[in-house]
């Protein structure tokens, strides 16, 4: 297996040298040595996992603060890049951008790969951008499909892990400095530096965290002094770290007006990215307790895709002889108890009707249809419709439903 990639990277490393090491053919010349020496049918999984358990290394493991990967193995070191493998159980990347070149190859697994694209409005500083973050592409990689890495804002991306474990090959060079700051791309519009946060701003963070569990006393005041006193960074990272937690509706809302009349309307950005990370966060902690690659397939689609018809079109792609909605029916069945939508008869005909956009009267209609009775309390109903389509799980499925008007 070492062997396998002590001559993959000694090649690599005289066809770069060959090129004076110029960065920018380096995607492409790793991707072509890959093309012509795949890592697949060469390397198992199981040997990785061997030689990391085995008595000695060719070469010792890099330590880092956050390990990027579930684990990262280094496989072969060179001085102007290395080749590691990348395992992924639970973990779904950032929107990000690399401060380095090379190229991937799927060695087992599958997983949900979408591009995006930044189109930049406002430069806060050289951490923080705003602007138009914009979906380009998905596509759905299986073992053996390979792909470049360029750096920068060329590769902006996001990897959604199907199958447990997937592993990844990854020939990269080590940091380019022409690419600091390493964003990160947070929906609908917000870049901010991806490496360690401002350490006071961290212990800040830590303290905030603490008071929004009741923890700790003076989340009001304390959450005030930041938002009316803090920089920009700061008072998104505050506004982070509260919607993490089921902080007081009221305290919210008037810490956000007190944001725009010291800050101006970027505060109303931050507020639909803390909704967008609050929704993530749902999709990946159901992802975190699934193993089916079906459901996992599922939970990346709601994840990713901005409406219904996206959803729809992403599963006809992925299962042509079956049509989605039945498809989805069952899924959410098979998760009831993890997303905590019990699916009784009512709930799915509420369900049904909001990812089908039905309008409140029609909805009763389908409910005496269905039920052959008339319902006593037609406002209970109603009300049921409308709380179900605040779901940050849901969101996409809901995009048509006249429910979600004024959410």
């Amino acid at each position: 297996m070492i062997q396998y990639f002590q001559r993959l990277g000694e090649r690599i490393e005289q066809e770069w040298l060959e090129r004076s090491y110029d960065e920018e053919v380096f995607p492409q010349l790793v991707l072509d040595a890959l093309q012509q020496d795949p890592p697949f049918g060469q390397v198992e999984v199981t040997e990785i996992i061997d030689w990391v358990f085995g008595s000695s290394y060719s070469f010792p493991q890099p330590s880092r603060d956050s390990l990027f990967g579930e684990p990262p193995v280094s496989l072969f070191h060179a001085p102007r890049f290395f080749i590691e493998a990348l395992f992924w159980r639970s973990s779904t990347t950032a929107i990000h951008e690399h401060a380095f070149t090379g190229a991937f190859a799927v060695l087992a697994g599958a997983s949900v790969h979408s591009q995006w694209r930044f189109e930049l409005e406002r430069t806060v500083n050289s951490r923080m951008l705003c602007g138009r973050l914009e979906r380009v592409s998905t596509e759905f990689l299986s073992t053996g499909d390979m792909r470049p890495i360029h750096a920068g804002g060329q590769l902006i991306h996001q990897l959604f892990h199907l199958d447990v474990p997937s592993v990844t090959i990854v020939v990269r060079t080590y940091v380019d400095r022409n690419h600091l700051p390493q964003y990160l791309y947070l929906p609908p519009g917000l870049a901010t530096d991806g490496e360690g946060p401002d350490p006071l701003r961290a212990r800040r963070m830590i303290f905030l965290d603490a008071m929004a569990c009741g923890q700790i006393k003076g989340l009001e005041e304390y959450a005030g002094r930041l938002i009316r006193g803090g920089d920009l960074e700061t008072v998104y990272h505050t506004f982070a770290t509260l919607n993490r937690h089921q902080v007081d509706e009221g305290l919210l809302k008037e810490l956000y007006r007190a944001g725009r009349e010291h800050h101006g309307d970027i505060v109303d950005l931050f507020r639909r990215v803390c909704g967008e990370e609050r929704r993530y966060a749902r999709v990946t902690g159901v992802r975190a307790q699934v193993v089916d690659p079906e459901a996992r397939f599922f939970l990346a689609l709601l994840m990713l895709m901005p409406d219904r018809d996206a959803v729809f079109d992403a599963i006809r792609r992925q299962f042509p002889a079956v049509e989605p909605l039945p498809m989805i029916e069952t899924w959410v069945a098979d998760m009831a108890k993890l997303t905590g939508l019990n699916f009784t008869e009512v709930n799915r005909t509420i369900f049904l009707g909001l990812v089908e956009g039905l309008d409140g009267e029609a909805l009763l209609q389908r409910y005496e249809l269905e039920s052959d009775s008339v319902l006593s309390n037609p406002d209970w109903l109603l009300g049921q419709a409308k709380k179900m389509a605040r779901s940050d799980l849901f969101y996409p499925l809901f995009s048509e439903s006249p429910f979600r008007e004024g959410i």
